[in-house]
């Protein structure tokens, strides 16, 4: 009988900007393994049938149930996402930017000025929940 394979990865496309991401994987509930820039990818030989891969990078998990037929291979692969850090450093830019132009043409400063970090109230962390998604090979 030949068994299956379950390999897990994280994707190519996060790049530089996402080597600081740690994601913990958990096999079946049992082994773990931390999965970082350099330890990319991790592969397991399953047997036929029904099997859970959980990641999780501490503040979110996710939890993928796979069913492996017999000799087929399945990829899952991590995708991160835009992350709560990413978003606020946007945002401040912005703001700063629009202080600061502004005060550069004028040679002055107004109150007024200050508009552009109002929008710095309504940037929440609960609205970034998810920082990366698992996709899987059908």
């Amino acid at each position: 009988m030949k068994n299956g394979k379950i390999v897990v990865r994280m994707s190519k496309s996060s790049g530089i900007y996402n080597k600081a991401n740690k994601y913990l994987l958990k096999f079946a509930g049992e082994e773990d393994f931390t999965m970082n820039y350099l330890n990319n990818r991790v592969e397991y030989d399953v047997f036929p049938g029904k099997h859970v891969v959980e990641v999780g990078n501490g503040d979110t998990g996710q939890m993928k149930e796979i069913e492996v037929k017999q000799g087929e291979s399945k990829i899952i692969t991590i995708n991160p996402s835009a992350t709560y850090k990413l978003g606020l450093g946007i945002m401040i830019g912005f703001a700063a930017v629009g202080i600061i132009i502004p005060i550069l043409i004028l040679k002055k400063f107004s109150i007024l000025m200050l508009i552009p970090l109002i929008p710095l109230g309504f940037f929440r962390k609960t609205q970034f929940k998810d920082s990366f998604a698992l996709t899987c090979n059908e």
